[in-house]
């Protein structure tokens, strides 16, 4: 997929899903504040798009991170769980506004396992989503071409979280968020049949922090 199409599908999902600006292109946990995440949540709030990707990145990190540790226990009620995490976030963002997401998560709410819904975003389910899925839907229709991209996104929360398990305070800035995603898209070209989520940690092994 070009560059504008993934800026058109990107677009059109921010009209669809939220509404408002979206700024994925430079989203970093690391920069993105707690009360940039709280401020967006209000139904009308300009910064509504942005607190919903920022949502998928969390939900992304713990999961990543739990899968890490070897705690990671999927849902059996997604709505009540979920519901359970966002309340979680939510106040530990309230006492901890000027903090960014990255480290309320890391230094905080990531040491306790909780468990991680199935259903992240729509019909976006890691559990279930495989790399046939994503490449199928990177050239597809603007629905399986719009759940690529929140995958992508998800994803890329979720490199951020395994990685932290090894090396606590290492962040992965917004710039390697391409880099990772082509590492995605070329492993699923061989290994169609592999979730997402299961190729997504291979691919956080394989990131290397230069000393």
């Amino acid at each position: 997929m070009t560059a504008l199409r993934k800026l058109v599908c990107l677009a059109a999902l921010a009209a669809v899903m939220w509404g408002g600006a979206a700024r994925a292109a430079d989203f970093s946990g690391g920069t993105f504040t707690c009360l940039d995440y709280t401020n967006g949540l209000g139904e009308n709030s300009a910064g509504r798009m942005s607190s919903n990707l920022a949502r998928l990145w969390m939900y992304g990190f713990l999961t990543g991170y739990y899968k890490a540790k070897g705690t990671l226990e999927m849902s059996t009620d997604d709505a009540a769980d979920a519901q359970a995490l966002d309340a979680v976030i939510i106040q530990a963002c309230k006492v901890y506004p000027t903090n960014s997401i990255f480290v309320v998560l890391s230094k905080g709410i990531a040491a306790d396992p909780r468990k991680m819904p199935n259903a992240v975003a729509r019909d976006f389910t890691p559990t279930s989503y495989t790399c046939g899925q994503h490449l199928d839907g990177k050239n597809g229709a603007a629905a399986a071409a719009n759940k690529a991209d929140l995958a992508e996104f998800w994803a890329f929360g979720f490199v951020q979280g395994y990685k932290n398990v090894s090396v606590p305070d290492f962040e992965i800035g917004a710039e390697f968020r391409v880099p990772i995603t082509n590492s995605l898209l070329k492993g699923c070209a061989s290994e169609r049949d592999e979730l997402l989520m299961g190729l997504a940690g291979r691919v956080a092994d394989r990131v290397k922090i230069n000393p």
